[in-house]
């Protein structure tokens, strides 16, 4: 009875045993094709952002932008994709390092935004090129009466005209006995793009230099007018300016002359 007893025991062991071997098995089977089965896979779509801190009011060139795989579900739904639909555009709002770039963030084409340094003048790296004028927005007043019937509208390029009564004598301790008062008028600044409007204030962009001179033409009593140029004509006037005589004579128009008085008749 004790050897059958003992038997039976040593098969329960054993049997435990091969159990616990099996369960073993399955349990490194199981987690080895767990390990290897491939991760799920997340949908991506590349989206236009940031790549680095833009401030409003700037061009954007390629340097500030790249692409960026974004997850589907969280693309914002009108976000760019291409760098080519944002190169070139101004930006109406700070833009942060990684944020996609939406159209909202541009200037509206009906009401655009103007930069004080044009794109022209920035290089591929965002920072202004060695040639860079030093540029400046300024805002003048020309009356509708002086910019085409208040024509003009931003986007628009004009020649500046300035015309004054000018006296030499104001101006010269030792003017030239040729030289007598007279109003004359000069185009004085051309190929002038109108960058906004309110009323009759323009604002256009030049140079420094050239802001100074404009500054002391408005407050010397002179008369600004805006001379409307065609889409595309970039060619300069060469004019000289013009005054009375060379008004007079290229125009034609004669000159009165004083008529001597007739002598009286000698008496009878």
């Amino acid at each position: 009875m004790q050897d059958g007893g003992r038997r039976r025991a040593r098969l329960i062991l054993i049997l435990g045993i091969v159990l616990a071997l099996f369960a073993g098995a399955g349990t490194f089977f199981y987690a080895s094709s767990a390990q290897s089965a491939p991760a799920p896979v997340i949908p991506t779509t590349p989206v236009l952002v940031a790549a680095r801190e833009v401030p409003a009011k700037t061009t954007l060139t390629a340097a500030d932008l790249k692409v960026q795989d974004y997850n589907l579900d969280a693309k914002p739904a009108a976000a760019l994709a291409k760098p080519e639909d944002a190169i070139g555009k101004i930006t109406v709002a700070p833009i942060s390092v990684g944020e996609p770039i939406l159209p909202s963030k541009f200037s509206d084409p009906k009401n655009p935004t103007f930069v004080v340094i044009p794109a022209t003048f920035i290089g591929p790296d965002g920072n202004y090129v060695a040639t860079t004028p030093n540029f400046r927005a300024m805002s003048i007043t020309v009356p509708d009466a002086n910019a085409v019937g208040g024509a003009v509208a931003p986007g628009d390029v004009v020649d500046v005209v300035y015309s004054l009564n000018l006296d030499p004598i104001k101006f010269f301790d030792k003017p030239r006995l040729t030289q007598t008062q007279d109003y004359s008028a000069k185009i004085v600044l051309e190929r002038v793009q109108i960058l906004a409007r309110t009323a009759a204030i323009y604002t256009i962009r030049v140079d420094a230099e050239t802001a100074e001179r404009l500054a002391y033409l408005q407050a010397s009593g002179g008369t600004l007018s805006f001379l409307l140029r065609a889409p595309k004509d970039e060619r300069a006037t060469g004019t000289k300016g013009q005054t009375g005589p060379a008004v007079l004579s290229a125009l034609k128009i004669p000159i009165p002359e004083k008529v001597p008085t007739p002598s009286a008749a000698p008496a009878p």
